[in-house]
């Protein structure tokens, strides 16, 4: 199942978010884990922090979830369409 618009609009927030960590935008696929593209528990905080900001929505951070790229995709997009 390929991304939705919005879901890769939020995939380039993503990989921006990792170059701005010196990490390799390249490696940053919806199937990768958060942990093995460098976002970690406290850089998922920094990163929920950013998506807050640039979409205008609350994500509640016990609810995101930290395991793949595109399962973070998923959820913000379905916060994005809840507004």
């Amino acid at each position: 199942m390929g991304l939705s618009e919005q879901e890769s609009e939020l995939l380039g927030m993503v990989r921006e978010f990792v170059t701005d960590q010196g990490g390799d935008a390249a490696s940053i696929v919806p199937q990768a884990s958060l942990r093995d593209v460098g976002i970690d528990s406290l850089r998922a905080i920094d990163l929920v922090f950013r998506f807050e900001e640039r979409c205008g929505i609350a994500i509640p951070m016990e609810s995101f979830p930290t395991t793949t790229v595109g399962d973070a995709l998923r959820y913000v997009a379905e916060l994005i369409g809840r507004r």
